[in-house]
């Protein structure tokens, strides 16, 4: 799959000579690029509108990059970063994939594994925002439910019927049904197993999770 035409890649903490490099060879294939030499000046220069990357430089000074990975979580910016590190910064790279960095790439880099890793990453970001957006427009239609109708909503993807439901409820199980087809009409949800998965991905219905 190919990245969205939309997309940025920022180039972070780079210094002249390796964001030269990269920026030339990133734009080599159509892909845009902002080189920024610190952290201010992405967060200054951020588009969270467009699906993007981070390139940064693990030997940036002054810098710590598992603390601007947290100050990125700070802001809410969900953005794939890739380190670029050294050879003395393998395991400091390491230490930043399992605090959420998607990729590191060791230097010198092959030009074909940065492009490719950096493809991989953008098209994460477009998967993501798709997924959010999903996420946002389901809560919008449960938000449109009333609380009557959120409760039948809830004890629907629990798997009771409509006679345990206004058994649970002390409703009539007419007055359940009429909730139910609001339920499904509001959700937009054509079947009971689409309901499910709208809740799942909103957080009312977690999925099962088997005891260690």
């Amino acid at each position: 799959m190919n990245p969205p035409h939309t997309s940025m890649v920022y180039l972070v903490g780079a210094d002249p000579a390796l964001g030269e490099a990269l920026q030339a060879l990133l734009q080599s294939v159509g892909l845009p690029t902002l080189t920024c030499p610190d952290v201010e000046a992405f967060l200054a220069v951020y588009q969270p509108d467009a699906p993007a990357c981070l390139l940064l430089n693990a030997e940036m000074p002054g810098y710590n990059t598992l603390d601007i990975q947290q100050r990125l979580r700070e802001q809410d910016i969900t953005t794939p970063v890739i380190i670029v590190a050294g050879r003395a910064d393998v395991a400091m790279a390491v230490t930043a994939l399992r605090q959420g960095a998607l990729d590191f790439i060791e230097k010198p880099f092959n030009e074909q594994l940065l492009l490719d890793g950096v493809h991989h990453a953008l098209v994460v970001d477009a998967a993501r925002r798709r997924q959010r957006a999903q996420r946002e427009n389901l809560r919008r239609r449960f938000n449109t439910l009333t609380a009557r109708e959120q409760d039948v909503l809830h004890w629907l993807v629990q798997g009771l019927s409509n006679r345990e439901i206004a058994e649970t409820l002390n409703l009539s199980r007419k007055t359940v049904e009429v909730h139910r087809a609001k339920v499904m009409r509001k959700m937009e949800a054509n079947t009971l197993s689409q309901l499910v998965r709208m809740a799942v991905a909103i957080g009312i219905l977690k999925l099962y999770e088997a005891e260690a």
